[in-house]
């Protein structure tokens, strides 16, 4: 039991490690997709129809990545509460 125990206070040591060091970067590639959207005036699925299938791809797997979705999650709402005047 004790070895379960620890196993499983690894792996959500880990997770929230990983937590930690993405979101910064997912905040900066939420900015970056959103300053592109405005750049061109084009909504989020045009911008992605656009892109070469290399960066959708890797746009793919940043996004739906199960040990991401936690940065992604706080990083947008980091992003949304931050822009939050820049939106109204």
């Amino acid at each position: 039991m004790n070895d379960f125990y620890s196993i499983g206070l690894l792996v959500a040591s880990a997770l929230f490690v990983i937590t930690i060091v993405m979101i910064p970067i997912q905040y900066r590639y939420i900015k970056a997709m959103e300053e592109e959207k405005e750049k061109h005036k084009r909504k989020a699925g045009e911008v992605f129809d656009e892109m070469p299938f290399g960066e959708a791809f890797l746009h793919q797997n940043t996004q739906i990545n199960p040990l991401f979705l936690p940065a992604n999650l706080i990083a947008y709402i980091i992003y949304r509460l931050k822009h939050k005047k820049k939106r109204d």
